[in-house]
């Protein structure tokens, strides 16, 4: 299988060089740019497995998170947002990150962000991770007004969804879902820490009870799918 491709965004030189070296101990072949000018030609007609982007180092770098979740060749791609102190976590999911890593970018801290996306990538590569979008069921908010769902992705620390409008960001949300394979519901409670104007949202479970944690761990586990991370994916296509 050929190496995977990664794009960088950002003109941070210390950044280039940790993730440069990174990146190349994980057998990632990357491509550097240093303005939204640049990269966009790129981003609209070669494909990335991730990209990489200094939110708040580079003038509009915020706009090409979406410019990548708008064009035909990256928008499924992974998303790691480099931020700085301006733009918020929660504002990077929103634009369409998958990962969010505040600079000074540590060695280590990237290494586990990026094996995370690895496990992502390859799910997509054999088709696994389209598997979630089986996943459904429905979310009661702070109103007791219940909303049918549709999961997006899943990990052991929360999930994103996508519903009929928009939610509460900070609000309280219980949860029941069906995942794919199976036999009974999960019930599940969390807080809604990211929101979209198009109905989906990524919520982060509370303590969850021991049989359910179980049955979450051992469908997660025997579908190969990292545990840390996924929830924060907000980019799948809203489903009609």
């Amino acid at each position: 299988m050929p190496p995977l491709e990664a794009l960088l965004l950002t003109r941070d030189p210390q950044a280039v060089r940790t993730i440069a070296f990174t990146l190349d101990a994980l057998n990632i072949d990357l491509q550097a740019s240093s303005s939204v000018e640049e990269s966009l030609p790129v981003i609209n007609r070669h494909r990335f497995d991730t990209l990489l982007v200094d939110c708040d180092d580079v003038a509009s770098a915020p706009q090409i998170l979406q410019a990548i979740r708008a064009s035909k060749v990256n928008r499924n791609s992974i998303v790691l947002a480099l931020l700085h102190g301006e733009t918020t976590v929660q504002q990077a999911y929103k634009m369409g990150a998958n990962f969010a890593l505040d600079k000074p970018v540590s060695a280590e801290q990237l290494t586990r962000s990026m094996r995370a996306a690895q496990g992502l990538i390859m799910l997509d590569r054999r088709g696994h991770r389209r598997n979630l979008h089986g996943a459904s069921g429905a979310i009661l908010v702070d109103t007791a007004i219940e909303l049918p769902v549709t999961v997006t992705s899943i990990s052991e620390s929360g999930v994103s969804i996508e519903c009929a409008r928009q939610l509460d960001e900070g609000g309280a949300a219980k949860l029941r879902i069906l995942l794919p394979g199976s036999k009974k519901p999960l019930d599940l409670k969390g807080e809604i820490i990211w929101t979209t104007i198009e109905g989906r949202a990524g919520i982060r479970f509370q303590i969850l009870p021991l049989e359910a944690k179980h049955e979450l761990e051992t469908w997660i586990e025997k579908r190969a799918l990292p545990s840390d991370a996924v929830f924060i994916n907000a980019m799948a296509t809203v489903t009609p």
